[in-house]
């Protein structure tokens, strides 16, 4: 199960999907459906429109993860829009002054969402977070969220920092919130 942020990634994982797929492996792509379009991160900057890989042999493994920073204490892990909405996020923190600038939080995405990509596990192994935020995308509940494989998995291994925390999503896509649901 893969879930893309941005369009580089998303062309290079799905060479890799078909060429799974020719071997014999199901593999599913899950589009968030708010980044199908988007160019911009913050205001009319372009900054999530990205090139076109030409190189056909140019793929991304289900181990693949894409850093954005790599000297922080804080990390935040996510997948599809999240992965966005962490980036805006921490512009957001550096506006406010909460923290002095982007270099102080970490965002790793993880677009297998099936299992623990090896890319988060190097990125662990090494103990440079501090705290650590999974921010899933999908609804709170049971069964609903697939990053709380990735701490049951992370925390046998023991390579999870004492802090972390995790969030999901509302369970409710309307603006009523819980009161009326479809």
């Amino acid at each position: 199960l893969l879930c893309y942020s941005n369009g580089t990634d998303y062309v290079r994982g799905f060479r890799n999907a078909v060429a799974q797929a020719k071997n014999g492996r199901v593999v599913v792509l899950v589009d968030c459906t708010n980044l199908l379009n988007l160019r911009h991160l913050h205001d009319k900057d372009r900054g999530w429109e990205t090139p076109y890989p030409t190189n056909q042999d140019e793929f991304m493994s289900f181990d693949n993860v894409r850093r954005f920073g790599n000297g922080g204490k804080t990390l935040i892990v996510s997948y599809g829009n999240g992965v966005v909405t962490a980036l805006r996020a921490r512009q957001n923190l550096v506006e406010k002054k909460v923290i002095q600038s982007e270099d102080c939080v970490d965002i790793i995405d993880c677009p297998y969402i099936s299992d623990i990509p090896g890319g988060l596990r190097d990125a662990l192994s090494i103990g440079q977070y501090e705290h650590i935020l999974f921010s899933d995308i999908c609804k709170e509940g049971p069964g609903s969220n697939v990053l709380s494989s990735y701490v049951v998995g992370l925390q046998k291994e023991g390579i999870l920092p004492a802090r972390w925390s995790f969030v999901a999503a509302p369970r409710a896509y309307n603006p009523l919130g819980n009161v009326v649901t479809f």
